[in-house]
């Protein structure tokens, strides 16, 4: 896990709504560029954006 930093131009309702709120396109797209998969296989990162893209 990693700290949320409130920058001053953000509001912590700002930062909520972004983490909590409805599955926007920015927001998916952060869930997806910081995926992380903590397993052994031999699954690739970019194969599962690949996939998660494609539906």
């Amino acid at each position: 896990m990693e700290p949320v930093v409130v920058g001053k131009d953000q509001t912590i309702d700002q930062l909520l709504e972004f983490y909590m709120g409805k599955n926007t396109p920015d927001r998916q797209t952060f869930i997806l560029e910081n995926l992380v998969v903590e397993d052994d296989t031999d699954i690739d990162k970019k194969q599962i954006l690949d996939e998660v893209e494609t539906g």
